[in-house]
């Protein structure tokens, strides 16, 4: 194996490696946030009429 050919594989592996790593925090974030999103309540002014 080449110096040249062992860089190169080093660097697909590396860009990989960030590639996922970033796309597991995104996708990580994005559940928690919609999670809290959706739960919590709004607060609501009802008038009864008598």
């Amino acid at each position: 194996m080449t110096h040249f050919l062992a860089t190169y594989i080093d660097f697909v592996q590396s860009v990989g490696f960030i590639f996922l790593t970033t796309m597991a925090v995104l996708i990580t974030r994005k559940l928690f946030l919609d999670n809290k999103k959706d739960n919590y309540t709004e607060a609501v002014k009802i008038k009864v009429d008598e």
